[in-house]
């Protein structure tokens, strides 16, 4: 099954324009990108912006993060699952990882207030301390002798964690979604 937030179609301007919430799509797109179920399909405009339309140019979405959660995915969102679905506007799951892909994440996401909650990320990773990698988290977890920790979020958004040394985190926040700059100004 695909799973996708916008396209082409519902983007502003078209003729089946379908606004979402700016807070909400770090949410749905973390849903769609991070979890077991679904082949996720990232649009365009959403990673790069949109440029024309009586709109003029639209930035990135997901606070120009989106390519932080495709990468998160690519290296972290592999394995089992266990979802945290017990808070009406806070909810959580983890992925365990892989014998390939070692590292899993644990991710919560709220749509109301800022949150927390308390995670099994495996006893594989006990006393490791995550960081968050979406940036808007910057305490540490210490992940307790049985595999559990605390994980936070702030509100309306998602925070996704990993192991502070695990492998890759090195490569976050450095995407360049600025295409268009070029196109502004004077010509």
């Amino acid at each position: 099954m695909r799973t996708f937030v916008m396209n082409h179609d519902t983007q502003p301007s078209q003729s089946l324009e379908e606004p979402i919430a700016d807070f909400f799509k770090p949410l749905a797109y973390a849903l769609i990108l991070l979890r077991k179920e679904g082949y996720p399909c990232l649009f365009y405009g959403d990673l790069y912006g949109v440029c024309g339309g009586c709109k003029g140019i639209l930035k990135p979405s997901c606070n120009d993060k989106l390519a932080d959660l495709a990468l998160a995915r690519n290296l972290y969102a592999y394995g089992r699952q266990r979802d945290y679905f017990d808070k009406r506007h806070c909810i959580g799951f983890v992925r365990f990882g892989d014998s390939g892909h070692p590292d899993g994440l644990a991710c919560i996401l709220s749509n109301g207030p800022a949150a927390t909650k308390r995670m099994y990320v495996g006893k594989a990773h006990a006393d490791s301390v995550w960081t968050e990698i979406y940036g808007y988290c910057r305490s540490r977890v210490k992940i307790d002798s049985r595999g559990y920790g605390v994980f936070g979020v702030v509100a309306r958004n998602v925070s996704v964690w990993v192991r502070e040394d695990a492998a890759g985190r090195e490569r976050f926040g450095k995407f360049d979604s600025d295409i268009y700059s070029s196109l502004q100004g004077d010509h």
